[in-house]
């Protein structure tokens, strides 16, 4: 679950990331919603989850827990959480790419993490803070949180994950902008954490992930997806989901599905 990140990885407050606005997970069993705000962001509130496999998803998520509001910078690996705790959480995905007007800090640098937000943003955090402690206490945090809104994705963000999507590589990508590769990666690292190549893996294995959940054959989804063969899927979608695709088919089959596309399996 988005709100276990803080458990899960070493450093940070602990340490800490869908492409397609959803969040899949392979566990035991989840109390879990999503409400869409916007195109480029989601609420989402949990309690009680079991322990969960969390997909690379390439998001940066502001998470409340307790009286502590935590950033999950851009997840770009699997990550193992355990159970939730008792208390529910609330949190808000920032979709990939879309962060950095929200908060005024290098990306790049949060990559895999999860540090404080008062701690990573000082002064500049106040507001934000603020803001993320209201809606964790509202009966409607959807409406307290209208104010993160107002910032839309930049143009070329847009174009950078068409081009994604459709499998092109960073040169055309870069091409299709009319930037240099090097300028490409620099503003890959500013508005996203990473480059267009993971961007890329990312947003193949999130593909690959939906059409299993629609039921299509393991070769179908590797030859519409754009992998080598079945073998290299297995490897990309492995590191990137934490289950093969066998075994995520599988779960998909026995599994209910939650309004975001999120999976609980029973």
């Amino acid at each position: 679950m988005d709100a276990r990140k803080a458990d899960s990885a070493p450093g940070c407050l602990s340490s800490v990331g869908s492409l397609d606005s959803h969040r899949s997970r392979l566990h035991d069993r989840e109390v879990y919603s999503e409400t869409v705000l916007s195109e480029q962001r989601t609420l989402w509130q949990s309690a009680g989850d079991a322990a969960a496999t969390i997909p690379a998803d390439g998001c940066v998520d502001l998470i409340v827990r307790s009286e502590q509001v935590l950033l999950c910078g851009p997840q770009t690996r699997i990550i193992h959480a355990p159970a939730d705790d008792v208390d529910p959480t609330v949190g808000v995905r920032l979709e990939a790419g879309t962060a950095r007007k929200v908060l005024p800090i290098a990306l790049s640098e949060l990559r895999n993490r999860v540090v404080e937000l008062r701690t990573a943003l000082g002064s500049e955090a106040v507001a934000l803070y603020d803001l993320m402690m209201r809606a964790s206490n509202a009966s409607r945090p959807d409406l307290v949180l209208s104010e993160l809104l107002v910032d839309q994705a930049e143009p070329w963000v847009t174009t950078a994950h068409r081009l994604a999507r459709t499998g092109a590589s960073a040169r055309d990508a870069a091409r299709a902008l009319d930037w240099s590769e090097r300028t490409l990666r620099r503003r890959m690292l500013e508005n996203f954490g990473y480059g267009y190549t993971t961007l890329a893996r990312i947003e193949r294995a999130s593909r690959a992930r939906s059409l299993l959940q629609q039921g299509l054959s393991l070769a179908d989804v590797s030859v519409t997806t754009g992998y080598a063969d079945q073998s290299h899927m297995t490897r990309e979608f492995t590191s990137l989901v934490g289950a093969t695709p066998a075994q995520f088919s599988k779960a998909a089959k026995r599994s209910t599905l939650l309004p975001s596309g999120s999976s609980t399996v029973a």
